[in-house]
């Protein structure tokens, strides 16, 4: 209906591609927040393609179509792969929104971001140059750093903004709807996440410390102009001893990959999380922010916890209406419910993160029918476990939008173990491990078994105007 926002989630696969509709005018204020997936890119074609010919509205130049706003939440492929100049060529972009931390020059605020992203990126990228052969988890955890990345970076940096005669926008919590450049009658676009002072607030020191250590150690071992035999250790550095580089060099594999896992989380946590507030209506789009212990300053936080302390008693005091659940349905990406509090930080009261779920999505009382809806762009063939099946189980009771999958699977005498269709899948049990004990109990709206289920291509949720 025209007098409602709209919430598309397409079917990508493993990956984030959501539309938006702000009823604003004659045809309205259009977003896409994320465009991405691992593997081909054939269905984020698909779906653009599709979005261009229904639903955005004509553009300025001849032929063309108008999106008002990109956001690129944060550099991982399954939000940016398909982000590419032939898919956009049709469209006109009026608005470009990048994460702070993709800002080359970020002022001062990130360099222990940078340093971490440049030497895991470098490590990943050096392993899959190896011709080495490579683990499932491992395949995962170097595709963060592919090729495809860069050519959506220079899309959306360089080609995408100057075909559009734009400058795109590295945001961060705290800019002013001014600041924003956004002219909108009824809505506030607020952005929550991530904070500019990245480096304060999501990073260690200890993380910089140990990666200084291993970058001077990576750094000797490219040293040498000269040759050297396969597996000979490379030239120590002056400042320790040959038999402790020698240990030190025979670990950085493992090393790189912990510093290449710890980079794919502060990736996450560096996500753009907008809040849409619209006639009364409350809709929070989280990326892939991850939530860890409770928030310590100075230390490396989770981007929910970073929120839950800087906006508890401001943007996030209230219940939402939508969730977009984060990363695919992992555990690390919703906030945990206060049953599961631990004794240890239940002294925190309202400051610990497990306040934050039952703040933003309440259960309903006894007798009550919840409200709010949410939606989940996941593929299990991808990921073990994810998505967490407990985490939508528990979200369900929270949210309207939900169904029983189980028992919509026997209706339609489909077998559910028999969608799992992947090597991978088979060989490790997913459905047995995974998701044979949750299906029979409702999830939020889930854009793979929505496909199993009827062939939708995309999920859609229609907010009404609050009263």
């Amino acid at each position: 209906m025209g007098n409602h926002l709209l919430i598309r989630a397409y079917r990508v696969g493993c990956g984030d591609c959501i539309y938006v509709r702000i009823p604003q005018g004659k045809d309205g204020f259009h977003i896409l927040i994320d465009c991405g997936k691992k593997g081909d890119t054939e269905l984020l074609g698909k779906a653009i393609r599709h979005l261009e010919a229904t639903m955005l509205p004509a553009g300025d130049g001849k032929g063309k179509k108008r999106l008002d706003l990109i956001v690129a939440t944060h550099r991982h492929e399954d939000h940016i792969k398909g982000f590419d100049k032939e898919l956009f060529k049709n469209i006109q972009v009026r608005n470009i929104w990048l994460s702070a931390v993709m800002d080359p020059k970020h002022p001062q605020q990130a360099p222990k971001a940078h340093r971490l992203h440049a030497f895991a990126s470098e490590q990943m990228r050096r392993l899959t140059d190896s011709g080495r052969a490579l683990s499932p988890q491992v395949e995962i955890l170097a595709s963060a750093y592919g090729v495809s990345n860069d050519a959506a970076d220079d899309l959306l940096m360089t080609a995408l903004p100057k075909a559009n005669k734009i400058k795109p926008k590295f945001v961060h919590a705290g800019m002013t709807p001014k600041q924003l450049g956004l002219d909108l009658k009824d809505a506030t676009i607020r952005v929550l996440a991530p904070e500019q002072d990245i480096d304060h607030f999501y990073l260690g020191e200890e993380i910089d410390t140990s990666l200084k250590g291993l970058q001077a150690v990576s750094s000797s071992a490219r040293g040498s102009a000269k040759p050297r035999e396969e597996g000979s250790p490379g030239p120590a550095p002056k400042n320790i001893s040959a038999g402790d580089f020698r240990l030190l060099q025979s670990g950085m594999l493992s090393n790189g990959l912990a510093f290449a896992a710890k980079d794919t989380t502060i990736q996450n946590n560096m996500s753009v999380v907008l809040l849409i507030e619209w006639k009364k209506r409350r809709l929070l789009f989280v990326g892939d922010a991850e939530w860890e212990r409770e928030f310590k300053e100075g230390k490396d936080n989770g981007s929910w916890n970073v929120m839950w302390e800087r906006h508890r008693k401001t943007h996030l005091k209230d219940p939402v209406d939508f969730l977009k659940i984060g990363h695919h349905g992992s555990i690390n990406a919703t906030p945990p419910a206060a049953e599961l509090q631990p004794k240890s930080s239940a002294g925190l009261g309202a400051a610990s993160i497990y306040r934050m779920l039952d703040t933003l999505l309440p259960v309903p009382k006894p007798g009550k029918k919840p409200t709010a809806q949410a939606i989940v762009s996941t593929e299990r063939e991808f990921y073990n476990p994810i998505p967490e099946c407990a985490v939508l189980v528990d979200l369900a009771r929270r949210v309207s939008n939900t169904r029983n999958y189980g028992a919509e699977f026997k209706k339609k005498k489909k077998d559910p173990k028999g969608i799992w269709i992947s090597t991978k899948a088979k060989r490790n049990k997913f459905f047995e491990t995974y998701e044979k004990e949750f299906l029979d109990k409702p999830q939020p709206l889930r854009t793979d078994l929505e496909f199993e289920l009827s062939g939708a291509e995309f999920i859609d949720v229609e907010i009404p105007p609050g009263t």
